[in-house]
């Protein structure tokens, strides 16, 4: 029957545990619905919620944020007055979201229903102007955090509280360094971030995550003499890499991935895509590395400046550098043997490896004068906001910089 009653009420209906709520629909027809909880108190809660967003509705007012923050609205109510809030906060949100759900198709939208774990999933779906490397490296620690969660994962995106993103930071904190920790931070920063600014979620719950502090001292640029021994341990392919690496300043992967068809020896320039950040890079060639680079040059312009090398995987050239660093005396072996302290054991962290050179290079050309502008421009910056600051810089700058750098091959 349609007609208008003025307010929605509990009811307790005989042998069952819930109460009930009676409430009418945006159409004026008169609905029952358990409360899913047998607390007059909550069941009241549940109940005045539901009669809010079906006034809003039929007012044409029930925006899918609007019901976002209803249903927000309640789990925040319930949470704050009861012993166990966070479980009745979801029982609640399972009772009233399917009904608010309907309110909102009624009055003409739709309002998507995620999980911690189907938000996570839908953001990555969305990088799609990110590289293949960082979505690799996203989509592990997205993994992580899924699998941190456990169960908790398939509950309702609000129910996710910032001191389960810092229990996973502390998590990852005793298996891994800082850096990586606060990368896995990072990410869900902004994954949950664009939760806010989807209307998803009132706030991120790792906003106010801190990241963990990093020691400066951990990573460091290669001494002039270690470049030096470094390149008469190296055979050929090593050589051009570590060349590369400290005349160019670009990354281990972005160099073995070099053809012929980038390099031009006659305007001495080596033009790339870096693979991390997709910014396109033009580099003069130092002296010394554009005289070794004309040893080499042949007549297929695809083909690789280091044959050996290119198409490896990162992990795979991290480790083969790392081996040329132990023949070079510049790093002990690794030793995979167990030691008894299991998977969960922070990693010890190098303090070199082939992105020293990249430290070096930035090192080198500061010291010789190079101002900061004219460096980031030549070693590439990870920010588009950055990058764009530079792109302005004339190219008798950069090549002036690059031959700056000491000739390491004599």
């Amino acid at each position: 029957m349609r007609y208008r009653y003025p307010m929605s009420s509990v009811h307790r209906s005989e042998g069952k545990p819930c109460l009930f709520c009676a409430y009418y629909d945006p159409e004026g027809y008169r609905r029952f619905r358990s409360t899913g909880t047998g607390s007059r108190a909550l069941a009241t809660i549940v109940c005045n919620a539901i009669d809010r967003a079906s006034r809003l509705a039929k007012d044409g007012k029930l925006s899918p944020e609007k019901a976002q923050r209803v249903i927000r609205e309640t789990r925040t109510t319930i949470a704050e007055n009861s012993q166990h809030g966070p479980l009745l906060a979801d029982a609640a949100e399972k009772t009233l979201r399917p009904i608010v759900e309907e309110f909102v198709r009624m009055a003409g939208g739709e309002l998507t229903s995620y999980t911690v774990k189907l938000w996570l999933e839908t953001w990555l779906a969305g990088k799609t102007d990110a590289s293949k490397a960082t979505l690799i490296e996203y989509r592990r620690i997205v993994d992580l955090f899924i699998k941190f969660l456990g169960t908790r994962a398939d509950r309702p995106l609000s129910a996710v509280q910032p001191v389960q993103v810092e229990r996973f930071k502390a998590h990852l904190a005793g298996r891994v360094g800082p850096s990586t920790v606060n990368k896995a931070v990072k990410v869900l920063k902004g994954a949950f971030g664009s939760a806010v600014d989807k209307r998803q979620l009132e706030f991120s719950p790792a906003e106010h995550v801190e990241f963990n502090a990093t020691e400066s001292s951990q990573r460091r640029a290669f001494t002039l003499p270690e470049i030096k021994t470094l390149l008469a341990a190296a055979d050929d392919d090593w050589r051009t890499m570590i060349l590369l690496g400290l005349y160019t300043g670009q990354r281990l992967q972005d160099c073995a991935r070099l053809t012929w068809r980038e390099v031009d020896l006659v305007q001495s320039v080596v033009s790339l895509r870096t693979q991390k950040t997709g910014r396109e890079q033009v580099i003069p060639l130092a002296e010394p590395l554009a005289r070794h680079l004309a040893t080499l040059a042949g007549d297929d312009p695809d083909a690789p400046l280091c044959p050996a090398l290119r198409g490896t995987a990162s992990s795979r050239l991290s480790a083969l550098f790392h081996r040329l660093m132990v023949k070079a005396g510049l790093a002990e072996a690794r030793n995979h043997e167990g030691k008894g302290k299991g998977r969960d054991a922070a990693r010890a962290v190098n303090t070199t490896s082939f992105h020293s050179l990249r430290h070096s290079a930035t090192s080198l050309m500061k010291s010789a004068g190079v101002s900061d502008s004219v460096t980031m421009d030549i070693i590439g910056h990870e920010t588009a906001a950055v990058s764009r600051s530079y792109t302005k810089i004339a190219d008798g700058a950069k090549r002036d910089a690059v031959n700056k750098l000491p000739d390491v091959t004599v």
